[in-house]
Formats: structure tokens, C-alpha cells, sequence
């Protein structure tokens, strides 16, 4: 890659950045400080939203662990999970999880596994395809 190939990368990098969008969504999910506006990409977290229109009617449902992925994703401030926090995992030990609509996309993101902006969330969502079964 030659020197102005690099520039035009890190430039596209910083208009990404600076217009608030990261990359795609996992699952649903982004890193901190991030979250899944359309349901493919993330963005800067600076307003929570929920993405889904019936959130308010389903408030119920924010600690159903039927409903966790799917609330956690598409309800996030109906659920107060802004800033960053989430509700507690359901996942058995070093399995990698699935996707709101039951299909595990790790295998076609582990190119994500040792991005930083994604390292944690993979981690979270993708730890045997990554590598990072911690089971106690």
C-alpha cells in the first residue's frame, strides 16, 4: 500500500469517526459507547433510542431471558441500557451465541475477533470462534 493509499484510508477512517458511524453491527450489538441505529451499523451513542416502535409495549419483557437479545438490541433506552451497560449474559460456557433471529453469524464476522473496536463485543458474543473460552 503505497503512501497516499494510507492517507485516503485513515482520511475515510476519520470521516467515519466523525460522523459517528463505527462499522457494522454483530448481532445486533456494537462496542461501548455504540449502538445499532438501523440494525447494521453502529454509531456513536451520544442519545439513547430504541430502535423498535413497540418497545414501550413490551417493556415487560427487558429482563425475559427469552427476549434478552432481541430487547437488549432493538429497546435500549425502554430497557435503561444506555451508557453502555447490558443485561446479564444467559450464554453456556464457550459457546458462541446467537443473533435475534437464532442464527450464529460468528464464524462470517471472526474477522472481527482482534479489531479493537470490536475485540470486546466479540468476546461477549463470539468467544469460541475467537478463542476466549473462559470457563470457571
Amino acid at each position: 500500500m503505497n503512501a497516499a493509499a494510507v492517507l485516503i484510508f485513515f482520511s475515510a477512517i476519520a470521516i467515519c469517526v466523525t460522523y459517528g458511524q463505527l462499522g457494522v453491527c454483530i448481532g445486533g450489538l456494537c462496542p461501548f459507547g455504540y449502538v445499532c441505529n438501523t440494525g447494521n451499523y453502529c454509531y456513536l451513542a451520544t442519545t439513547c433510542f430504541d430502535i423498535a416502535t413497540n418497545c414501550a409495549a413490551n417493556a415487560g419483557l427487558c429482563t425475559n431471558s427469552l427476549y434478552l437479545s432481541t430487547m437488549t438490541s432493538k429497546c435500549r433506552r425502554t430497557c435503561n441500557l444506555c451508557g453502555g451497560t447490558s443485561l446479564p449474559s444467559t450464554s453456556t460456557c464457550c459457546s458462541d451465541l446467537l443473533n435475534s433471529s437464532g442464527i450464529n453469524e460468528c464464524s462470517s464476522l471472526a474477522r472481527l475477533c482482534n479489531n479493537t473496536a470490536y475485540y470486546t463485543l466479540m468476546t461477549q458474543q463470539c468467544p469460541r470462534t475467537c478463542g476466549r473460552c473462559v470457563c470457571g
